[in-house]
């Protein structure tokens, strides 16, 4: 099984609606997918409907990371074939992390990797123990996709999110988790101030780079607000097509 983590510390970045529509075009192609939401803002999880399902059960990624639950007592089929997800729920945020073993969701991945064929995170945004299980997850077979805006501000959460992967694999003297930075909401025509967040990409992370981008569109909003992922909702869009050759871009990194 291979595994994705898709992980920035600075929000608005197309974090979520990157996992989620990675996850919609794996499954299409008939690819067993499991989506895991680590995020407590629980927006992957919304995009299939199964918050309020997820919260009554007690069926969450709570269960997974906290009370050694396997995948597949809390993972949930959804409308698209072969897409399981394990939702994640507000209460997350109140988890004591000093709890939760670094390679917890690493563990639990193994225990059920016969079951899928990739599993994608979709990480919080935030520098804790939730990513840095992720992080480790993704650490053999796998990728940390950081997806960013090109602004004056696009070092700020990369370069954390690098420095975080870098430390968590320097602290348990594991292999550092390969990395590739994702650009997102890329305009046709950029202003000064993108053309300076690409230059600063270019200078520290030329070779971490993704070929593919992912093109701005109204369609990814207009997706996102029908809690759709723009593959299903729009699929001959250039968004779905972005989407797509990212999608094959990433399965031949990892093979």
């Amino acid at each position: 099984m291979r595994t994705l983590a898709v992980s920035n510390y600075k929000g608005g970045v197309g974090k979520t609606t990157t996992a989620v529509n990675l996850a919609a075009i794996y499954a299409a192609r008939g690819l067993r997918v499991l989506l895991i939401d680590l995020d407590p803002q629980a927006s992957a999880t919304d995009y299939f409907g199964l918050y309020d399902r997820a919260a009554a059960d007690g069926r969450t990624s709570i269960q997974l990371l906290y009370e050694n639950a396997p995948v597949s007592e809390v993972a949930y089929e959804t409308e698209i074939p072969n897409l399981s997800v394990v939702p994640s729920i507000i209460e997350l945020t109140d988890q004591n992390e000093l709890m939760l073993r670094e390679q917890r969701l690493r563990f639990a991945l193994d225990d059920c990797a016969g079951d899928y064929d990739v599993a994608i995170i979709d990480c919080s945004p935030t520098m804790k123990r939730l990513a840095f299980n992720a992080y480790l997850a993704a650490a053999d077979s796998g990728m940390v996709v950081i997806p960013v805006k090109l602004d004056s501000t696009v070092m700020r959460g990369t370069a954390l999110t690098v420095n975080a992967i870098q430390a968590i694999a320097d602290a348990l003297r594991m292999p550092v988790p390969t990395f590739r930075i994702l650009r997102t909401c890329v305009p046709g025509r950029m202003t000064n101030a993108e053309k300076t967040g690409e230059a600063v990409l270019e200078r520290f992370f030329p070779d971490q780079q993704l070929a593919n981008v992912i093109h701005a569109s109204s369609k990814v909003c207009e997706g996102s607000w029908q809690w759709k992922p723009v593959s299903v909702f729009e699929p001959g869009s250039r968004p779905a097509k972005d989407y797509e050759a990212l999608a094959d871009e990433l399965w031949e990194a990892m093979a």
